[in-house]
This record gives structure tokens, sequence and C-alpha cells, in this order.
């Protein structure tokens, strides 16, 4: 299949008719570019593709749980005046080596019960009525809406793909569809059906008006549950994301505004009153230290000097005292030692020493007194010499350093208090935000009721299956009236037990393939061949598993963001290939949060192979630079989605960035 052209008439942001060509110039140039910034239009184009081809049946970006009609309501261009809308697709499709050209032509326009929409084909320019009222049957062998996933998507969502719950999802349903295996479902289905009907045809059995009963309530139930799901989904898109979005919105103001120091202005009051109380009792303290002795410590020199002076006084003063009282001892000494017969030689030496040592004495005592210090003063000198001046300083240097750190904290108190908004600046935010927390609650109350009246109508579901499956399952072992149907029943058991070994063993065939095509596309975007060197699919649970070089086990845990997403893309690349379906391959925003690494990667290994036609939505931080230069030589076309402010709409212009070329 290759796509020609799309038209687009009055379609989201694309005012009046716009027609863009889609064919590659040749087999070397397969890459069809456009650029467009967020918001301006690229997945609206993807979105008219998958319109044009899948009508109701389309999984579309923005329908978010929206009926079909109000979708095409809310896809009409604003500024239309006629609020009437059309996508085109022409595209060429080729079986056993014979082409046909196909052109879509959906539209839509308002009427007096709404919008109704007009769908008609054309097939080798002969426009074919019975062809478009059984579109849906021919496009599943064209593209299958179950995989056109596989070559429709959007870069910056592949990533969840490489999850393990995500990445089952997606190779069982591509493995059913790519198989053929939804037919088999499918029939599985029709025989249960089938199952069920036979075993409530007897019209003369009394569980009869039971079984329609039960069927008919349990109808009533799904709907009314299908009915909840709807209004829950319709409150939480038009309403309770706005309001959680403009909340978001508000706080953020608020705290811009401080806010938040606003609500602690209390507390914040507290604490520099608080420290002020603990920097002026500490300065207290200081001035009752210096009030005392500690300002001696400034002339510890002289204390000490005035303490020496005192003493050598005091040796002055003694010497004076027992001058007098020497003299008459000596003279009663020398009388005693000579009337013991001593020699005059010693008695003469002994009384050489007495004298000089009253001469000695008397010297000492003539030295001058001046400072005459009393006994309690020179006690109160000596302790301050001997410690107490070491016990001032070390108080007093404690008793600063708690100062310095009370001074430090109610410094930083005070400039937090002047950063305190006034109240009448954010009372108005507030009350926004408080209203708006008031709304959010009760818009999720009354989420939660809902959700709480659907579980409660699942658990009324499950109780009545039960009770039908009980009913149906006594009506099956009923009389002998109903042994052809009992036949019946057991063939179909049989049958249903015959299509699961078939499935399976089907699958068992074709997953080897399906591992090694996956496999080669991982390794071809790898940067590192040999971090994964093979991975398991499982054919009953379709689990991936990959294995390291070492023959480990490799979590998708551990790959990075980047490898993760890359492996996202192998498993949709290698699905397409097992698919041998020959489609285009449309990605939107193609290199999605991907590091320059891997984006490298992906163009130069996959854009260029990854089909023999590609369309690229590129944002202006994707592909430009150097990877645009990389890409140019496989670019057959490009186009700019130019965005009008004025008149709120978007023209497809050709071109790249900046008007330049890219091909």
């Amino acid at each position: 299949m290759i796509l020609d052209e799309i038209v687009l008439h009055d379609f989201g942001l694309y005012a009046e008719r716009q027609t863009v060509a889609l064919t590659p110039p040749d087999s070397s140039r397969s890459i069809i570019l456009f650029g467009g910034l967020n918001g301006h239009g690229k997945t609206t184009l993807l979105d008219a593709v998958q319109l044009c081809l899948y009508g109701p049946f389309a999984k579309i970006s923005n329908r978010n749980g929206l009926a079909y009609q109000d979708y095409l309501a809310r896809s009409v261009h604003r500024g239309s005046d006629t609020r009437e809308a059309a996508v085109e697709l022409a595209f060429r499709h080729t079986i056993d080596g014979k082409e046909d050209r196909f052109r879509l032509h959906r539209s839509w326009r308002k009427g007096a019960g709404g919008y109704r929409e007009h769908f008609e084909v054309i097939k080798n320019r002969h426009r074919d009525d019975a062809l478009a009222e059984n579109w849906i049957s021919q496009v599943e062998d064209l593209i299958p809406p179950n995989i056109a996933n596989l070559f429709l998507f959007d870069g910056e969502q592949v990533q969840g793909y490489a999850a393990r719950d995500s990445s089952m999802q997606l190779i069982g349903t591509a493995i059913r569809n790519l198989l053929g295996l939804d037919v088999v479902d499918q029939l599985e289905k029709d025989l249960q059906t089938y199952q069920r009907r036979k075993r409530a045809e007897d019209k003369d059995d009394p569980n009869r008006s039971e079984i329609e009963k039960s069927e008919a309530a349990l109808k009533v139930l799904r709907a009314r549950i299908s009915d909840l799901r709807q209004e829950q989904a319709a409150l939480k898109a038009t309403r309770l994301d706005p309001a959680r979005k403009d909340l978001c919105a508000v706080e953020e103001e608020y705290r811009n505004l401080g806010g938040e120091l606003y609500e602690k202005r209390i507390e914040i009051e507290h604490d520099a009153e608080e420290a002020e109380r603990a920097l002026d009792e500490s300065a207290t303290r200081l001035r009752e230290i210096a009030a005392g002795d500690l300002p001696l410590l400034m002339v510890c020199g002289l204390l000490d000097g005035a303490l020496k002076r005192d003493l050598a006084e005091e040796e002055t003063r003694r010497s004076r005292d027992v001058s007098a009282v020497l003299d008459e001892r000596d003279e009663r000494l020398l009388g005693l030692i000579r009337n013991r017969g001593i020699a005059v030689g010693d008695l003469e030496a002994i009384a050489a020493y007495l004298d000089a040592d009253r001469e000695a004495r008397l010297r000492a005592g003539g030295r001058s007194t001046v400072l005459n210090l009393p006994p309690d003063v020179r006690s109160d000198l000596r302790g301050l010499l001997d410690g107490r001046f070491e016990e001032l300083a070390r108080q007093a240097g404690s008793e600063l350093a708690r100062w310095t750190e009370a001074r430090a904290r109610a410094d930083h108190v005070r400039m937090v208090q002047a950063g305190v908004p006034a109240g009448d600046a954010v009372s108005e935010v507030a009350c926004r935000r408080d209203e708006l927390v008031r709304d959010i609650a009760a818009l999720e109350a009354g989420y939660a009721a809902k959700q709480g009246e659907i579980d409660r109508l699942y658990r009324d579901v499950e109780r009545g299956e039960q009770a039908l499956s009980r009913l149906v399952e006594a009506d099956a072992r009923a009389e002998g009236r109903r042994q052809d149907r009992v036949r019946v029943l057991r063939h179909a058991v049989r049958v249903r037990t015959t299509l699961g070994m078939f499935r399976k063993a089907v699958i068992v065939r074709h997953v080897r393939k399906i591992e090694q095509l996956v496999l080669e596309s991982y390794q071809q975007l790898l940067r590192k061949a040999s971090l994964v060197t093979s991975l398991e699919i499982d054919p009953e649970t379709f689990a991936l598993t990959l294995y390291a070089r070492d023959g480990c086990e490799l979590s998708a845990e551990r790959l990075s963001a980047g490898e993760r997403q890359l492996l996202a893309i192998a498993l949709l690349w290698g699905l397409a290939k097992t698919s041998g379906r020959p489609l285009p391959t449309a990605i939107d925003t193609p290199l999605g949060r991907l590091d320059a690494g891997h984006r490298t990667h992906l163009v130069e290994r996959y854009f260029p192979f990854a089909s023999h036609q590609v369309l690229l939505f590129s944002t202006d931080e994707e592909i430009v630079g150097a990877h645009l230069e990389k890409l140019r030589p496989f670019i057959g076309r490009s186009y700019r989605l130019a965005y009008d402010d004025t008149s709120g709409s978007t023209r497809i212009e050709e071109g790249y960035f900046d008007g330049a070329e890219a091909t």
C-alpha cells in the first residue's frame, strides 16, 4: 500500500480545503517529513488518516470516550461557517500483481438531528456504493484496525509497550490478529453462545422463565454500568481534570507570592521572639561577667608583678620585726658559749656569723615598702592568679559563643520575617485555592460514588451470572428428551478443546519467527549490540524475556529509558515485519524523549528502513540539525505546519522549519 494524497476540509485546526501529496518520488526517498510545533496539528493529520480508514472504529488520540457523533461535531474547524467538515485519503494497493487505486471520502455536516456522516469509496475512478457499505470488511484485508498501531503510532507513548504487561498485551493482540486467531477466538465465543442458547431452548423447562429473567436483569445491569462509565469519563474529562489543572496553577501562584510563609507567620513571629529573648539573655550574662573580675584579665601581668612585690615587702617587714630581738638573743647565746669553755677561735667564728646575719637582716629591713596590702586583698590576688582568671576566661568565651549563635539565629529569623507577605497579597489567591479544593473534593466524591455504584453493579452481575450459570447447568442436566441437545453440547466442548489446541500449535509454530524478527530489529537499533543476545516470547502468556550476553535473564527495568523505548519500537517493527503486509508507517513525535545517541540510531537505522513509505511528524527539537542532515538523502517530501494565531488555523506549506527544504 502507498498513500498518495490526503485532503482536509475544515477539519480540526485545518481551515478550508487543503491537499497534501504523500507519494514518495522514488523508492530511495521514502520518507515524508512534516514539521510543526506542539499543538499545531501533527497528531490531527495522523487522526485524519485513521478516521478516513476506520470511521467509528478509529483509535483517535483526542476522542477520550466521546460518542462518534460528538467527536465529529468537535472536529469541525471553529472558524467554519457551514458547520461541515471532510477528510479524503487516496492510496494504492497491490494484490497478486494487480494494482487498485482507492479514494475514500468521509464528510459530515450539521442537520436538524445533529451531525450526519456521508462516506463513499471510489475504486479505480468509479464510485462503489457496495464497497462503501461493506468497507469495514474490506479494510480488514488491507490494514486491519487491530494491528494499525503497529504502523501508525505516537513516539512519545510507545515506551509504555516495553513494560511487561503492555508488551504482553501488544504481542498477544498482534499475534492473534496476524495469525488470524481472532477468527478462532470469535468462533470459540460463538460456540459458547451456541451452547448457552441450546441449553435454554426447552420451552417446557420450568427453569426457562428464570433463565429469561436472569438474562434480562443482567442486560439491564450491563447497560447501567456502561452509562456510569460514560458519565465517569465525561466528569473526569470536562470537570475534574480541568479543576485539578487550575488548582496546580493556583498553588504555584500561591507559592510564588509566599503563601507558605504567610501560613507560618505566627510560628515565625514566635521564633523571632524566642530568638530576641535568647539574644538578650546571652547579652545580659555577658554584661554580668564583665561587671565582675573579668576586666582584670587585661592587667594580668601587672597583678602578677604586684603579688611578687608584696611578697618582697612582707620579707622586709619580717626582717624589721626580728632585728632588735636578734641582738639580745645573740648576746645571751655568746655568754652561754663562753661559759662552756669553747675555744677562742670557735667563739670568734660564731660571733662573726651572728654579726653578719644581723647585718643582712638589718639591710633587708631597710628597704622601702609601697603596697602594704591588707591580708584579704593579698588572699584575693593570689586566688585570681592561682586559677580564677582561667575560669573567668572559659566562662566568657563560652558565653560569647552562645551570644554569637543567638545573634546569627535572630538575624536569620528577622530575614525570614521580613519575607512574610502581607495578608491582602495572598488572601485572594488563598480563597481561590480553597474554593478549588472544595470543588475538587466534591467532584472526586461524585466520581468515587459512581465508581462505588459500578463496583456494586459488577458484583450484582457476577452473582447474576453465577445464578444464570447454575440455572443453565441445571437445564443441561434435564430429562432424556434433551439428549440430542446434550450430544450437541458435548461435541461443542470437543470443538472448543480442539480450537484451543489449534490456537496453541499455531502460536508455537510462529512465535520463534517473531522472536527472531524482534531481536534483529532491537539489535539493529541498539547502540550496545551485545546488550541483548536473545529473547523469548512465552506462547501461553506472551511474556517477553530478554537475555544478556552471559545468558542471564535481563529485566526490562534494568534498561535505560532510551533502551526501553527502542525495545518498544523493535517490538512494533518486528511484529510489522511478521505481518508480511507492505503497509506505510506513520510516526508522531518520532524521537520522543530519547537521548542524542538513541535518536541517532533511529535516524540512521530505523526511519529509512521502517517501510517503503514513512510519514514522520516532528517538532522543532527532534529531526533538526545533524539528524536532519543524516535523514536528508531519504526524504522525498517535506512540509511545514504553519499556525496562524489570528485565525486559529494551520496551513500546510512545502518546506520545513524556517522555510528550508528538507529534501
